[in-house]
């Protein structure tokens, strides 16, 4: 889920910080600072991501899964008055197989706010602007995967839960079980969600 180390796979992801803790930097249901802009960016690699988090191997606290991620490749940011970049989040368009219905969908992931900058609504910004983008380019599903602390701020964004079991890829052909919670939100009027297992066909982003 995590393209911020480099080009290739990573085996790091989306969600922020320890697995056994609550994200308080994601339980912004509103835009709580006025005028936040959201920009494209030309790039979003480590150097970028220790802008936002500050060093650290596993910043999304995902690494106990043993999953490896793909980069994204569309990138959204918050930055403060004074040009740091405080917030992220990536873009990955996916194929899959869902309920034996072949379909697309734009992933999200690498989402993040700086730890000072937390609970003031930057993340439910960067990704609003993130899905606003991803209609433009005619996806009608968003497709995100995130540890169980987090569903609670998605639900907030219009995802709901993927409950059939998801299979994904890894390196050298293998099959892995999503141990994380997979979500989805239409984005278009009349979208829907095919009820049955998903295959994605290709590294999780």
């Amino acid at each position: 889920m995590n393209d911020h180390l480099s080009s290739g796979p990573q085996s790091t992801g989306s969600p922020t910080a320890d697995p056994h803790r609550t994200d308080r930097h994601l339980t912004d249901r509103h835009l709580t600072e006025p005028h936040v802009a959201v920009e494209r960016l030309e790039r979003y690699s480590r150097a970028e991501q220790e802008e936002i988090l500050g060093p650290g191997d596993d910043p999304y606290g995902v690494a106990y899964t043993g999953l490896t991620f793909l980069p994204k490749e569309i990138h959204f940011g918050v930055r403060a008055a004074d040009g740091r970049l405080v917030a992220h989040t990536g873009l990955l368009p996916l194929a899959l197989t869902a309920g034996g219905t072949d379909l697309t969908a734009m992933g999200v992931g690498g989402v993040c706010v700086a730890p000072d900058r937390r609970g003031g609504g930057l993340a439910h910004a960067v990704v609003g602007a993130a899905l606003d983008h991803a209609r433009t380019l005619g996806h009608r599903r968003a497709l995100l995967f995130c540890r169980p602390p987090l569903t609670a701020f998605y639900r907030g964004m219009g995802f709901r839960e993927v409950t059939p079991e998801v299979t994904v890829e890894q390196p050298e052909g293998r099959l892995a079980v999503m141990p994380l919670r997979t979500m989805w939100a239409p984005l278009a009027a009349g979208a829907d969600w095919p009820e049955g297992p998903v295959r994605l066909r290709s590294l999780p982003m």
